[in-house]
């Protein structure tokens, strides 16, 4: 699979809320990086900090408005994600996030706010 497919695959498992399709998606020794929850190092950081994302919002969107290939292994996303908490508040966030894909597996994700 290419960087492009795999980034594609693993926002529409994001929306789809699969997160153990999008946990075998990354390496073991991964990172990820996101202004919004911190920085995460190794499957079991990222699991941990996806799972509580995911629980604190029973609704999540992610809207994508460009996905450019910067390189055969770093693709960037251009998006706005549209969530809801439990209290039911909405949250519409622009950012960007870039994929960092080595050996058909995600080795780095980085998320910024726009």
């Amino acid at each position: 699979m290419t960087a492009d497919s795999i980034a594609s695959a693993y926002f529409a498992l994001s929306n789809a809320r699969d997160l153990e399709s999008i946990f075998a998606m990354f390496a073991a020794d991964a990172t990820y990086s996101s202004d919004n929850t911190g920085l995460y190092f190794g499957i079991q950081d990222i699991r941990e900090m996806m799972t509580a994302f995911f629980g604190a919002f029973p609704s999540l969107h992610w809207e994508v408005h460009s996905r450019t290939a910067l390189s055969e292994h770093i693709v960037e996303i251009e998006f706005t994600l549209k969530a809801k908490n439990s209290a039911n508040e909405e949250l519409v966030r622009p950012g960007t996030e870039r994929i960092v894909v080595s050996g058909g597996k995600i080795a780095h994700v980085e998320v910024r706010n726009r």
